[in-house]
């Protein structure tokens, strides 16, 4: 007894075992992953180190070389692509990985770790860093902004802590970067004749601060077990306190305070960054997404604790969702499964048109679950759902369909050669076993070759093929397993009528269908061909021949163009330019977009 005839006899066994596979392929399609794009491993970092005072030479003998040094020990480190950039007071060197290369993040660390370890034992004193910035490969799935002309940033900066508190609870959100912070500081605002009144210098000034500020132990208590560190409790909590700080005494003994000497307020440093949300004032946070969640029920996830959050807000801070890409995957994703499933439906009407009803019914029940299971085995193997797969899937679908109408004609033939129908069940795929395996097989080994690809190029494509083969074989075994049943089940008889002698058949007008039409064209044509063989032969090199012409004027693309209705505008000004001569432009093309259509 081969599988074929086992399915069938045992087939509540193998009908439950459809069954909870098709559920879990429902269930895939549902819950598993889903994003825009393929993953791509970004496999270039940057290692900077900076060396103030030193000029250009000294950077490159006490730094650069070390640095490289310890780069080039690593196998996974392309040397040939690995270069450095060496100016007065700093070093950045440009570091690309291995192809092989698959978790990034292990090298990364690996490399921080080492480099920790050279700036104590051979980079000279004074060097900051070296730091390692691997960050190239993060995707900011949503750009959250809050906004408020009423309030200045260290406000705005108390309730951004707490969205980001609020934020952090959602399992799938992995890193969150804060965007547009403003630092505070402590500016003192003195003149030389306010000193000379008091007799007090400078020097003299700045010392007692910072002895008085520093927050370090001013001793220790010795017990028999251990010394326990004092700290002293004068450092600074307002800005009275600095104010109130005495300094010395007059020349008349008046106790002198630091603010008799100078003005003491709390301000913003001068901006190195400013970020502003439909001319409002505004900080941002960027979240991430963790690998292997579905970035739509992220989103959905996001929106609902902000939507709570807000609730707690003053009534001036606006949420605004500057960047949103699970509405953008949602959006595509979607398009892309109602253009699959019009896809399955087409090939269903079209086979329910050109097929005797029996079979492309056989066929067309067929389809889905094959589907189910090629999304259960996706799921598995960890393909997420993006658009290149979902691409595979529509350009595998017509060939899905094709074991099932093999098997189910088979059976229909057997039947007219006078086979019981349990027998004809098993022998339609057990007798075509071999030939339909070979040519699953042989559309298989046509699109494996691209899981061997390379670098980005490689991963981008990976789905494709993978996803291509996982829906072939699902299309094999339910050909074999299911499609016997089915036309065990449907099919009681076959296109020829055994009951009576062909002689005694009454005689009948037989109807002709859009199926005989097509293959009365197809033998018109067939004959044609042969009776002018080297018409045919010539027009069939002819053909070739063009075709190869003309692919050189195709215009070539390795996908197509992710469009988005957003844009990035650079404007690079001279080194050492204030922000104020930054933003003057800025406001030229925001007044200039406003005037703009569309």
């Amino acid at each position: 007894m081969n599988i074929v005839q086992a399915s069938l006899k045992y087939k509540q066994v193998t009908l439950c075992v459809l069954a909870i596979v098709f559920l879990a392929g429902v269930y895939s399609l549902f819950n598993m992953p889903r994003r825009e794009d393929p993953k791509i491993t970004i496999r270039q970092g940057l290692v900077i180190a900076f060396y103030p005072g030193a000029n250009s030479m000294q950077v490159e003998e006490q730094v650069t070389k070390k640095l490289e040094q310890y780069l080039f020990q690593y196998n996974e480190v392309k040397k040939e692509k690995t270069h450095s950039t060496t100016r007065d007071g700093a070093v950045v060197i440009y570091v690309e990985l291995q192809d092989w290369v698959k978790n990034t993040d292990v090298f990364w660390s690996k490399l921080n770790h080492e480099l920790n370890y050279a700036r104590v034992v051979d980079l000279p004193a004074g060097v900051q860093g070296p730091i390692v910035n691997s960050d190239f490969g993060d995707t900011i799935a949503m750009l959250i902004g809050i906004e408020s002309d009423s309030l200045d940033y260290s406000q705005l900066k108390q309730y951004l802590e707490t969205i980001e508190s609020g934020l952090r609870r959602i399992k799938s959100v992995s890193k969150i970067k804060r965007f547009g912070e403003q630092t505070e500081q402590i500016t003192i605002s003195t003149s030389s004749e306010r000193m000379s009144q008091y007799g007090i210098k400078l020097p003299q000034v700045m010392q007692l601060l910072k002895s008085q500020n520093a927050i370090q132990a001013t001793g220790d208590i010795k017990l028999k077990q251990s010394d326990v560190p004092l700290y002293t409790g004068g450092y600074y909590n307002t800005l009275d306190q600095i104010s109130q700080q005495i300094v010395g005494t007059s020349t008349t003994g008046n106790i002198v305070r630091f603010g008799d000497l100078a003005d003491v307020k709390r301000d913003f440093a001068e901006p190195a960054v400013v970020v502003t949300h439909n001319q409002h004032r505004t900080l941002m946070l960027s979240l991430e997404l963790q690998e292997g969640n579905n970035v739509v029920k992220f989103g959905d996830a996001v929106n609902q604790e902000l939507a709570e959050l807000a609730a707690h807000l003053p009534s001036t801070i606006k949420i605004s969702t500057i960047v949103n890409q699970p509405k953008l995957v949602k959006s595509s994703i979607n398009d892309f499964i109602r253009e699959f499933f019009l896809a399955i439906i087409s090939v269903i009407i079209v086979t329910i048109v050109l097929l005797p009803f029996r079979v492309a019914s056989v066929a067309a029940m067929a389809i889905p679950v094959t589907i189910a299971v090629t999304f259960g085995l996706m799921n598995i193997f960890g393909i997420e759902l993006q658009q290149v797969s979902l691409a595979a899937l529509i350009v595998v679908l017509g060939m899905v369909v094709d074991d099932a109408i093999v098997i189910a004609d088979n059976y229909i033939e057997l039947l007219d050669e006078g086979m019981d129908r349990w027998t004809a069940a098993w022998r339609s795929a057990s007798d075509l076993m071999i030939p339909v395996l070979t040519a699953t097989a042989t559309i298989v080994s046509s699109f494996l070759p691209l899981v061997i690809l390379s670098g980005s190029v490689g991963e981008f494509i990976f789905s494709l093929p993978v996803t291509v083969t996982i829906a072939l074989i699902s299309s094999f075994l339910v050909a074999m397993l299911l499609t016997p049943m089915l036309c065990y089940a449907f099919i009681k008889k076959g296109m020829k009528d055994h009951s009576a002698p062909a002689s005694k058949q009454p005689a009948k007008k037989k109807r002709r269908s859009m199926l005989d039409l097509l293959q009365a064209l197809y033998d018109v044509a067939i004959g044609w061909c042969m009776r002018h063989k080297i018409i045919t032969i010539s027009g069939s090199v002819l053909s070739v021949v063009a075709g190869f012409m003309l692919f050189g004027h195709l215009r070539q693309r390795f996908f197509p163009a992710a469009e988005r209705n957003q844009f990035v505008i650079e404007y690079w000004m001279p080194t050492g330019a204030r922000l104020e001569k930054h933003r003057r432009p800025c406001r030229k093309w925001r007044d200039w977009s406003k005037m703009t259509p569309g």
